[in-house]
């Protein structure tokens, strides 16, 4: 799926690191460091060594990433927390049949 004019996707803009995803997913909210913080429950200071690949963000945080983040992104950042599809999957409720 094509990215709207205008717009960097996560996934493309950060190809080489979780440091740039981070940057790019927090310039496109809008927000700086102090409220990704907010939004995730970590410190200011957390968000800083993540994005400069001083510290590797805990899965849960990772995963809280890819839920503020456009579907296809959400995908990069899961599966730096180690989420595949398959797992997804696995989990979800299966269709009822028709009645």
């Amino acid at each position: 799926m094509a990215s709207k004019p205008g717009k960097t996707s996560v996934h493309e803009s950060s190809k080489s690191n979780l440091g740039k995803s981070i940057i790019a997913l927090r310039a496109s909210l809008k927000i700086n460091q102090w409220e990704l913080g907010k939004l995730l429950g970590a410190s200011a200071m957390s968000i800083s060594r993540w994005e400069s690949e001083s510290n590797r963000p805990p899965a849960k945080y990772l995963i809280k990433l890819g839920l503020l983040s456009t579907p296809e992104d959400c995908w990069f950042f899961w599966g730096q927390a180690g989420i595949t599809v398959a797992d997804v999957l696995r989990v979800m409720p299966q269709p009822r049949g028709g009645r």
